[in-house]
């Protein structure tokens, strides 16, 4: 299979990461809060301002974007728990002030930064370690504020109380700015290492997709032609007993392969029972070897490349 262009990988993978900042916008604010423009804006500006000083860092920028979408989520929760009353235009000033700061610490630390995302290198589980060291204050930050809500909530659920606490936090990111750099380039090389490596399990994971989606055909089939064309009933759909559709055995073939068992759909006859404790069976069976050909394949994989390297 021929790659992509390196240029043309490197736009995807930015354009992968404002979807997924965009899909968690919706899903914080939605389309018609001024939230969810903060989320957007900032994330869209910061690849820019980020693309613009450091050329050469491309692990930076886009997993810098990523993170976004994760502190998204994370000041979604710690605005649900204690700044209920904070109107929506103040809670996306907030929302940018550490982002704001962080780039304003790149601007101010340009030349260490810079040396950090031009030569990106692995680290020791150490250094790595130590790259996180910056997320202490920031939580101890967040744990203050939580605690004062308990003692004094009318205080700390205001717009001045909240937005004390987004500025400490926009100062300490502005203090730490080149640790975070480095934690963002470690984490970029982790995620290139990962999917660098599962990217050779792409046959395996097909064959046994492949398989898994046989299966539940053939089962949502049986359960349907039974339903439909035996005398009893044999499956309860919420509360109403009738003839299962094949869209919904397929919906109650996937959840009872993958042994989840909603509930909707239950099985009330003997027959159909039998169906579904031989489709559990199946998709044990195919997780299990599944996994066993997985570790097999990755072995193999492994034992290639030795054998290669020693020529």
């Amino acid at each position: 299979m021929r790659a992509l262009p390196i240029g043309t990988a490197r736009w995807l993978a930015i354009s992968m990461s404002i979807g997924l900042v965009m899909l968690v916008s919706f899903a914080v604010a939605g389309p018609h809060d001024a939230l969810f423009y903060a989320i957007l804006f900032s994330a869209t500006l910061s690849v820019i301002v980020l693309r613009r000083l450091f050329p050469q860092g491309r692990l930076l920028s886009i997993t810098f974007v990523n993170l976004i979408a994760v502190y998204a989520s994370m000041f979604a929760l710690f605005v649900d728990e204690v700044f209920t009353d904070v109107g929506s235009a103040t809670l996306a000033i907030g929302f940018v002030l550490p982002i704001a700061m962080f780039v304003v610490g790149c601007v101010w630390r340009r030349a260490e930064i810079r040396a950090v995302v031009s030569n990106p290198e692995l680290r020791s589980t150490q250094g790595l370690l130590r790259s996180l060291v910056w997320l202490l204050p920031v939580i101890l930050v967040g744990l203050v504020v939580l605690l004062l809500s308990r003692v004094s909530h009318p205080f700390v659920d205001s717009a001045a109380g909240f937005l004390v606490a987004m500025i400490l936090i926009g100062l300490i990111v502005l203090a730490v700015g080149r640790d975070v750099a480095i934690f963002l380039v470690d984490t970029g090389l982790l995620f290139e290492e990962f999917f660098g490596r599962i990217s050779h399990l792409l046959v395996p994971a097909l064959a046994f997709l492949a398989l898994y989606a046989h299966l539940v055909v053939v089962f949502a089939s049986l359960y349907t032609v039974l339903s439909q064309f035996g005398l009893a009933a044999h499956f309860r759909i919420g509360m109403e007993t009738r003839p299962i559709s094949f869209p919904e055995a397929l919906h109650f073939s996937i959840v009872t392969l993958s042994t989840v068992g909603y509930g909707d759909i239950v099985p009330i006859s003997n027959l159909a029972r039998t169906l579904a404790a031989i489709e559990v069976v199946f998709g044990v069976m195919l997780l299990l070897f599944g996994v066993s050909e997985f570790l097999d394949y990755a072995k193999e994989r492994r034992r290639s490349r030795r054998r290669h390297s020693d020529d």
